[in-house]
């Protein structure tokens, strides 16, 4: 088995992540993780991670609370995720694009918390958003209970595994729906409204200024149906390009067939960037609609919910 030291007691996601990191490099099922501050133990593990006082890649040190521990380009520290992450992410990930992808995902928001960066503003509400540290956090042992540390850092740990994977799948699959997006751009004769044969993500035509909406088949319990989506001007934002007719907002089934002419109609986002029929034609047709309506810098910041239906 190959050892790997970390601290004992409260833990964080720096070293969560890095020994998850770990396991996906080595293998979990050849590691054995010791959570200690014995330094006799620290000096005989084969990697050390987030203790020690080293960060020597070579002897597989990963620490970053030394003086001079080291500091990214743009001023950024490393925590021990980020170490472990820069030598060994793109192995674990498989492509540099990946990797860099999963970088600025979970690497650079975790050394940043970890080091006391703070990566917002409160807003009016005086809200700050959900972070990875406070779901690390609700792994740690209930106070009053008897739940071991120990115990309660290997969930921690197989929960960031998980994550893990589903962030390096995601960045795979993005890359390849990247090479797709481009290939059916330079192949649509009509580059303000593109039909595809499957969903994708709007935002990857943000890069795409002449598109305007996509339309794709999308299937339901009900049958197959098929969507309209209007790009937004910049990333996961909710400024768009165009918009489908205001007066279609929120509506469903014969409500917005009426108002819209379109006998097959499903929905209308209330936001106005997404539309739903049964029939391909209706669907189009909404497009269509949504051409004449140019986004009036109206960001819609009451409805900034999930993309229904």
């Amino acid at each position: 088995m190959i050892t790997v030291a970390t601290h004992s007691g409260n833990f964080h996601p720096d070293e969560v992540f890095a020994i998850a990191t770990l396991q996906l490099y080595l293998g979990k099922e050849n590691l054995e993780i010791i959570r200690t501050r014995d330094d006799s133990v620290i000096k005989e593990a084969v990697w050390v991670v987030d203790v020690g006082g080293v960060y020597d890649a070579v002897n597989n040190r990963f620490d970053h609370h030394q003086l001079g521990a080291p500091v990214r380009e743009n001023g950024l520290p490393y925590s021990a995720f980020g170490l472990v992450w820069k030598h060994y992410g793109e192995f674990v990930a498989g492509t540099t694009e990946a990797a860099e992808s999963v970088e600025r995902q979970l690497v650079l928001p975790i050394d940043a918390g970890d080091n006391g960066v703070n990566l917002y503003t409160l807003n009016d509400m005086q809200l700050a958003p959900a972070e990875l540290f406070s779901v690390v956090s609700s792994y740690r042992p209930v106070w009053g209970s008897d739940e071991s540390w120990d115990d309660a850092f290997m969930k921690a740990v197989a929960f960031a595994y998980d994550l893990l994977v589903r962030n390096i799948d995601q960045a795979k699959a993005a890359l390849k729906q990247k090479e797709f997006v481009q290939s059916v751009y330079e192949q649509a004769l009509n580059k303000s409204i593109i039909e595809l044969p499957m969903s994708v993500n709007r935002n990857a035509f943000v890069e795409y200024g002449d598109v305007k909406v996509i339309v794709y088949p999308s299937a339901s319990d009900e049958g197959e149906r098929w969507k309209a989506e209007v790009i937004p001007k910049k990333y996961n934002s909710f400024e768009n390009r165009v918009l489908f007719p205001l007066n279609w907002g929120g509506l469903r089934d014969e409500e917005l067939a009426k108002v819209s002419g379109l006998s097959s109609a499903i929905f209308c986002h209330k936001a106005c960037y997404l539309f739903a029929a049964w029939d391909r034609e209706d669907v189009l047709k909404a497009a269509e609609y949504a051409l004449q309506y140019e986004s009036f810098d109206v960001e819609f910041d009451e409805v900034r919910v999930g993309e229904v239906v």
